[in-house]
């Protein structure tokens, strides 16, 4: 290269090196395709539609399904926590389109708004394919890293509340999903105990991850009861294993006599006091499921305290060990007056969902 042309070059390439480091962070992320981080706490879902549609209809199809009772707790909580923008909001606020979980929803009766064309743009041909009354998409990582959106569109409002209902259970399923390494950092904040956890597999034969705050409350009559306070809640975990003596165990009236069995060493400070299922006023929710790949029944309700004004929701899970000898019972509950138990029992489902077998 001749020298006369080498300064020239060498000046270009500094000034655009200069350029570069007096961009700001936006702008360098934008040029280096590189999105941020979404933000924002589990269970909470982000709807952007037309504000007019949003209060004559929408808010009430959407929030029937994902503001849906949690199942179960003793004073209702909503699956999600809903979050309404329309398209303004969303514009004048840039952050807003960093959340973590959205619902981006319209129909051809609204083609030409904002929001109408911002979900053409992303879909492109897909908005509606050729005789389908509505489409549901799931696009990941559109504004950030982390990020679920889904949209929805239709012929017309009709047949979006349609695909509300039919597409919503398996997008639950997804947020779910998608909500789950939150809640579990949250359960296992701290260390593991491991030798809670050695505890509970000389017990049962199952190995099962116990967070480190979690202390041994009782440990008596073949149970094992486990506990945890934290402000104003205190959060349990209870186990034990009994023979399988017959099909019968996997009822209702079977898991309640188990049940109610187990969990009798709990009591309050009142005489002739102890914890039983409460199917009384809310009802148990049973599931078939399968952890660690065996058979176990998932169940879900309210406890009290007989002769005490004490209660709360429990969820426990009925194990068939490997040999179909046995039958774990690990049971989780929280005892809070008052207070919000959503997180909670979220957190008591993922640590007793790490049932394993050698």
């Amino acid at each position: 290269m001749k020298i006369n042309t080498f300064f020239p070059i060498l000046f270009l390439f500094t000034i655009t090196l200069l350029g570069l480091a007096s961009c700001g962070p936006d702008t360098m992320s934008s040029r280096a395709g590189i999105l941020p981080a979404a933000f924002g706490k589990a269970n909470k879902l982000v709807v952007i539609a037309d504000s007019t549609w949003w209060e004559e209809g929408l808010r009430d199809s959407v929030d029937y399904t994902f503001g849906a009772p949690f199942l179960i707790l003793p004073r209702p909580e909503p699956l999600y926590d809903l979050t309404h923008f329309d398209y303004k909001e969303l514009e004048y606020k840039p952050a807003r389109k960093e959340l973590r979980s959205y619902l981006i929803v319209s129909h051809e009766g609204l083609r030409g708004s904002k929001i109408d064309d911002l979900i053409r743009k992303d879909l492109g041909d897909s908005v509606l394919p050729a005789g389908k009354p509505y489409s549901v998409k799931l696009v990941q990582n559109r504004w950030a890293t982390n990020q679920v959106i889904f949209y929805i569109y239709g012929r017309n409002a009709e047949e979006v509340y349609r695909a509300i209902v039919e597409r919503g259970p398996a997008m639950l399923s997804k947020l779910k999903e998608h909500d789950l390494p939150i809640i579990e950092s949250q359960a296992y904040a701290a260390r593991e105990n491991a030798a809670l956890g050695n505890q509970v597999r000389e017990l049962t034969g199952a190995s099962f991850r116990i967070p480190g705050e979690f202390v041994t409350g009782l440990d008596i009559d073949s149970s094992l009861w486990l506990r945890k306070d934290a402000t104003d809640i205190t959060l349990s975990l209870m186990f034990r294993k009994i023979p399988y003596t017959s099909p019968e165990q996997f009822s209702l009236e079977g898991f309640r006599a188990i049940h109610d069995r187990m969990t009798r060493i709990v009591t309050s400070q009142i005489e002739n006091t102890r914890m039983q299922v409460d199917d009384r006023d809310l009802p148990m929710f049973f599931s078939q499921q399968s952890l660690d790949g065996q058979y176990a029944m998932e169940v879900r309700g309210i406890w009290s305290m007989q002769n005490d004004f004490m209660g709360g929701p429990f969820i426990s899970y009925l194990i068939q060990s490997p040999d179909q000898r046995s039958l774990i019972v690990a049971t989780g509950f929280i005892y809070g007056p008052g207070k919000s138990k959503r997180e909670w029992m979220q957190q008591l489902e993922v640590i007793l969902r790490t049932a394993h077998f050698k």
